[in-house]
Parts: C-alpha cells; sequence; structure tokens
C-alpha cells in the first residue's frame, strides 16, 4: 500500500470543511529564499497557486487549492493544534 504524501491527509480534511469560505492556513512566503514556508519554519512542498502575485500568505476554501493571498485581508484563520 502507498502512503499518501505529507500533509495529504490534513488537506483532505481542511477541504472538506472549508466550504465555501477561504480560510488562512499558515504558509508564507519568503521571497528571499523563494519557497513556502509553515509557521513552525518547516518547508512546503506542495503547490500554491497564484504565485505570480506579490501575495506572501496562502488560503483554502473555495477552490478547495491552497491560493496565495494578500495577509492584509481579513480572512479567519485556520491552526493546528497539538492534543494535550
Amino acid at each position: 500500500m502507498v502512503s499518501p504524501p505529507p500533509g495529504a491527509m490534513e488537506q483532505k480534511f481542511l477541504q472538506d470543511i472549508t466550504d465555501a469560505e477561504k480560510y488562512f492556513i499558515g504558509l508564507i512566503y519568503h521571497r528571499e529564499e523563494k519557497r513556502w514556508r509553515w509557521i513552525n519554519n518547516s518547508v512546503f512542498n506542495g503547490n500554491v497557486t497564484n504565485q505570480n502575485q506579490n501575495f506572501n500568505c496562502a488560503t483554502i476554501g473555495l477552490t478547495k487549492t491552497f491560493d496565495a493571498a494578500s495577509c492584509d485581508i481579513s480572512y479567519r484563520r485556520i491552526c493546528e493544534k497539538n492534543a494535550k
């Protein structure tokens, strides 16, 4: 059996719950490195759409993909929390 890529289960979960609303997901584009990183500084190896624009944050919702977005927009945020 082939294992899903890292983060695939989380992405599927987010796609299922976001419906028609957009949420920030904790990805930040680092221009000097030309790569996306999670807020814990780990490298994101997936795809983000709209990267050709000057957006440094990413959202999920509506299109069910990770989309680059302006960090100044007032979207809700989805965060991962460690279980106690």
